[in-house]
């Protein structure tokens, strides 16, 4: 079964994250967002500030589910983003993204989304 994740942009129900969270196993994050959703709505802007696909290898799955689990996030939640980041950069691995651009692009979301600059 070919599972799609929304467009790029779309916003996504309540009703849908709880469809991806159980297509991606994400079963603690589905119950986090259930308990206390985030009152903005969500949307993916794909992968921030970098392109969504290299060489025929699509990496918007990996960056849509890193982008659900910041807009799940609070703030002072270190140790949760570094987590989601590592995951990151093996969903990315794990789609066929080659290693190296896989940690430039987990030290790209963790100089520019968790340090003020």
């Amino acid at each position: 079964m070919n599972f799609e994740l929304p467009e790029k942009g779309k916003e996504v129900s309540l009703e849908n994250i709880k469809k991806i969270c159980g297509h991606y196993s994400l079963n603690d994050l589905w119950r986090k967002i259930e308990k206390n959703p985030p009152h903005k709505k969500f949307r993916c802007d794909g992968c921030s500030m970098w392109f969504d696909s290299c060489c025929g290898v699509s990496f918007y799955p990996a960056c849509f589910i890193h982008d659900l689990k910041y807009w799940a996030g609070y703030p002072g939640e270190c140790e949760e983003r570094l987590t989601a980041d590592r995951e990151f950069k093996n969903d990315l691995i794990g789609l066929g993204c080659c290693w190296c651009l896989a940690k430039l692009m987990y030290w790209g979301v963790r100089i520019f989304f968790n340090f003020p600059i």
